[in-house]
């Protein structure tokens, strides 16, 4: 892999206030679920919905303060390129990623069961939900905050290998809570994120480590779907 020269306009500063904006965006998203109780019984379904609110609070916020502060049109500064190189080996190493990741949980023991996300898949439309979520619109923010702004401010500091574990990290404590801190969940989270961060430096687009992240959960919502279990990772 090529290293690319990555020089964000952006500072840690800028990371720092995009932080600080989460907070709000969590209080409304947690005001916006007691609502929606009153109408949706299915808590999968009830759980995608506040967090399709959460992203879109997070990645509203980030396109003002690139816009404010820089006056960077979002998805250009967020390297959001279309084509790039070998479009279709990254649609490839999505599902060669997840099965890869699926034998390494299984060389690591990982338990199946007494995952938060378990409670939420109950019925058939919680199964819905949370996979159109977790294949589309979850794969798009999170490349875009983690991949488009995060990493090139970390590689530009910490060089591309520590850029890109330095972005890996808080990634797979992001997704912490919904597999209880379980760590081998989220040594392969963190593993997969490196993954998607490598295609990102290697194509120097947000949108192909999207189309990575998106297939490789896709593979899991699939499979999970084929043999009427749960969502073991997205």
């Amino acid at each position: 892999m090529e290293p690319r020269e990555e020089n964000p306009v952006w500072t840690y500063e800028d990371l720092g206030i995009l932080l600080g904006m989460i907070l709000p965006v969590l209080l409304l998203a947690s005001l916006a679920a007691r609502l929606f109780a009153l109408w949706i019984p299915q808590k999968g379904v009830l759980a995608a919905l506040v967090q399709i609110l959460l992203y879109l609070g997070v990645g509203g916020s980030l396109f003002v303060l690139l816009r404010t502060r820089y006056d960077l049109a979002f998805w250009k500064a967020l390297s959001w390129r279309i084509p790039w190189p070998r479009m279709a080996l990254t649609a490839l190493l999505g599902p060669v990623l997840a099965i890869v990741m699926a034998l390494v949980a299984v060389g690591l023991n990982t338990p199946r069961e007494g995952m938060v996300l378990d409670s939420l898949l109950q019925d058939r439309w919680s199964l819905v939900a949370i996979g159109l979520v977790a294949s589309t619109v979850g794969p798009l923010f999170e490349e875009l905050i983690f991949r488009g702004f995060a990493q090139p401010l970390f590689i530009r500091s910490l060089g591309v290998a520590g850029g890109l574990l330095a972005t890996a990290v808080p990634f797979a404590l992001l997704h912490g809570p919904q597999y209880n801190w379980n760590w081998q969940r989220l040594l392969i989270l963190t593993l997969a994120s490196i993954a998607f961060g490598a295609e990102r430096q290697r194509t120097g687009s947000t949108a192909a480590s999207t189309l990575m992240h998106a297939a490789y959960n896709l593979t899991f919502v699939a499979g999970m779907m084929s043999q009427g279990g749960r969502l073991n990772q997205a």
